[in-house]
């Protein structure tokens, strides 16, 4: 699995940080983390933090929509978007 270097940060940030203990060292990037019950309310404000400290962005509110967290590829697309 090659991913491009932010897809790989969010991916790495979400398996050490925001999923630690949970199973998913096989995770995809374009694997659905609302369909494997991953992501709730609080990793989505902790994987924006980690967004805007990692690549000095701006996610602004309008912009935290579940679509925009469904996988680690569609957070690097937004990441993208804002720098």
């Amino acid at each position: 699995m090659k991913l491009d270097p932010i897809e790989q940060a969010v991916h790495d940030f979400l398996i050490e940080d925001v999923f630690a203990g949970s199973n998913v060292d096989s995770l995809r990037p374009d694997d659905s983390l609302f369909d494997l019950d991953l992501l709730d309310s609080i990793a989505i404000i902790k994987t924006v933090t980690f967004c805007e400290e990692t690549f000095s962005i701006l996610i602004p509110d309008q912009d935290v929509l579940p679509e925009h967290f469904e996988s680690v590829r569609a957070i690097a697309k937004l990441v993208m978007r804002h720098r």
